[in-house]
Formats: structure tokens, sequence, C-alpha cells
């Protein structure tokens, strides 16, 4: 049951820009909720840098003053929507409130995750506001050092974590996200290791992929099914969206960035294709 595969979360945050654009991070949250010591959903108030000029160059100090005054009156008027919202919730959850300026979101919102075991989020590709999600969402992967719960534009309130489907490629990051997710699969029904075009190595693989980490997990009493999926020359992260789709899988387990940031979005790669096109919450460490 999903009560008992959470019941090491002891606090869950989840970060809103908008309520109602984020009702798939409350109601992720509202599915945790129940078995979590504490649930709290943080609403971020994105402030522009405070330069406005005319054409001249000439600083307009009312005018900032006017825009800040909007801004604030909206962020007020959003708070409101949220503890309505917060106050349908099957369980409770906590609100908090903070400004922050855009160029800060993303730290502010790595120091509210850190304070939590689990930071959830709006999957930012195809998100209103997909460039400040995507730099919060970096900040909170690589500065929290907790991880994140991305939960797609679309999705609608379901289990989470019962039948998971764990991309294994014998990294460092990938280590991490299994250690990160163990509540999870402690009390799933299913966990299949998905290893894709997986070749015996020396640098992490070992000689018989994923048989290693499969093994660990069962002396963890998690019974996980070992899955070679090839690739059928698709890329991996491609590969890896298919066998969750046709295992219908609930949570996808998978480590970030396993090389540089900017080689993935120049090149690609399997986190910024999780990125883009994940229709299933994805729990993503680094």
């Amino acid at each position: 049951m999903l009560m008992e595969a959470i019941m090491s979360f002891t606090d869950i945050i989840g970060c809103v820009l908008n309520t109602k654009d984020d009702e798939p991070v409350l109601a992720a949250l509202e599915e945790l909720a129940g078995d979590a010591g504490r649930a709290v959903a943080v609403l971020f108030g994105v402030l522009p840098d405070p330069v406005y000029t005319t054409a001249e160059g000439v600083l307009v100090t009312g005018l900032w003053t006017e825009v800040l005054a909007t801004i604030r009156s909206d962020f007020a008027k959003e708070r409101r929507e949220l503890e309505q919202r917060c106050r349908r919730a099957a369980f409770p959850l906590e609100i908090r409130a903070l400004e922050s300026a855009a160029a800060l979101l993303g730290n502010e919102a790595a120091v509210q995750a850190r304070h939590a075991d689990l930071c959830v989020m709006l999957r930012p590709k195809g998100a209103k506001s997909e460039a400040d999600r995507i730099a919060m969402f970096e900040q909170v992967l690589f500065g929290s050092g907790r991880p994140v719960l991305l939960v797609p534009p679309n999705w609608k309130r379901t289990a989470i974590g019962r039948n998971v489907v764990v991309g294994w490629n014998g990294k460092r990051e990938a280590a991490r996200a299994i250690a990160d997710a163990t509540p999870f699969l402690e009390r799933a029904e299913k966990v299949v290791v998905a290893a894709v075009d997986a070749k015996p190595d020396t640098d992490g693989c070992g000689e018989a992929p994923g048989v290693d980490i499969t093994a660990h997990l069962a002396r963890k009493k998690i019974r996980a099914e070992l899955c070679n999926v090839d690739g059928l020359g698709r890329s991996h992260g491609e590969a890896l969206l298919a066998e969750a789709r046709t295992r219908e899988a609930d949570l996808i387990v998978i480590g970030g960035y396993g090389r540089p940031r900017l080689s993935e979005w120049i090149f690609g790669g399997v986190t910024r294709e999780i990125l883009e096109r994940a229709e299933t919450p994805v729990l993503i460490s680094h």
C-alpha cells in the first residue's frame, strides 16, 4: 500500500508558482501527505528585477513602485486561492508563502528543499513559466541534496510508487536515485530495474549488467525484476519511457545529469528527454 511505501518520508514540500497551473503538484502532495509527518505547499511570488527605465535610460521609480504593488496584490490573491485549495485536501497541507526575485528563485527553492525528504515540482517542459521552472528545478536538484519528484502538467491524482521502473546504467547518479527512492521501492507492488542496451564493462555495470544492483535490492527485501531493454536504435531516454508505458508504471526513478548540463541540452541525453516527454511522475536525483 502507498501508506507503507512512504513512511520514511517525514517532510515533503511542493513548489508552487500558480495554484491552477500547479494543481498536479498539489494533487501529488495530497496523495503523499497522509503518511508524511508534514506536507507543505510553498507558494513563490516571483518579483522582477527592480530596474525600469524610459527610452532615454532614466529610471522610473514611480513605475517600479506601481508594478511591485500590482505583483504583491496578485500574490495575495494567489495565496488566498491556494489556501482554499488546501482546505479541500483530504489530508492537511501547510502553506508557506515566499517572495523572491526571479534571479534568486532557484536558490530559495533549494533552501526550502534542504529541510525536507522530497521536493515535488511540475515537470518544466510544456508548463507555463517554463524558463523559471527549469532554473528552479536544476537549482533544487544540484543545490538541495534532495530528490525531486517531477509531475507532468497534465497528471491527474492517482497512486504513486506501486509500479516502479528504475533506470539503471551503473553510474553514481543512478545509485543515488535508488537510495533516495527506497521508501517507494520498499512497498511497491512491482519494481523493474531497466537497463537499456546494457553490455558488460568495468565501469559500473560489471560483467552482468543489473545483476549486482538487483541482488542489492533483494537483500533489502525489495524484489525487483531485471530487464535489459533493447533500444532498437532509439535513444536511451526514449527506450526507457517506452518501457515505462508498456509496463504501465506509475513512477520512474532515474539519476539526473550523468554528464554536464550544457552537453545534455546541446546534444541531448536521458535527463533532457525525461524532462521534455515523461507523462509519468519521475523521481530524479543527482
